[in-house]
């Protein structure tokens, strides 16, 4: 268990320097577009979902919203992060379950 969440850590914060390397280009719109398309497809293929996830994507709503193109990108990129954290944790924990299941 402590090995899978090190794990997932590690992937989630190697993700966030990847994910954020790319999005540079696009709009805080367009980020938070994506985000929000992940988030469901992420749901929607494994039924993970974390709720930190639909906070941060309505906080960047609500930055873009009010003109803060700086913030609202900023937060939707931390929204890609989770998205995809949520992504790696349902695979970690599909391939992980069965050593916490009794014999």
């Amino acid at each position: 268990m402590k090995h899978g969440l090190k794990s997932l850590a590690l992937v989630a914060l190697i993700g966030s320097s990847t994910a954020f390397a790319g999005g540079h280009g696009k709009s805080a719109a367009a980020l938070i577009e994506e985000a929000t398309a992940g988030y469901k497809q992420v749901s929607k293929e494994t039924t993970y979902q974390w709720t930190t996830t639909v906070k941060v994507i309505k906080a960047a709503q609500k930055a873009l919203d009010g003109g803060n193109e700086a913030e609202a990108k900023k937060l939707a990129q931390q929204a890609l992060d989770l998205v995809e954290a949520t992504r790696q944790q349902a695979q970690v924990e599909s391939q992980n379950w069965k050593m916490r299941v009794p014999k």
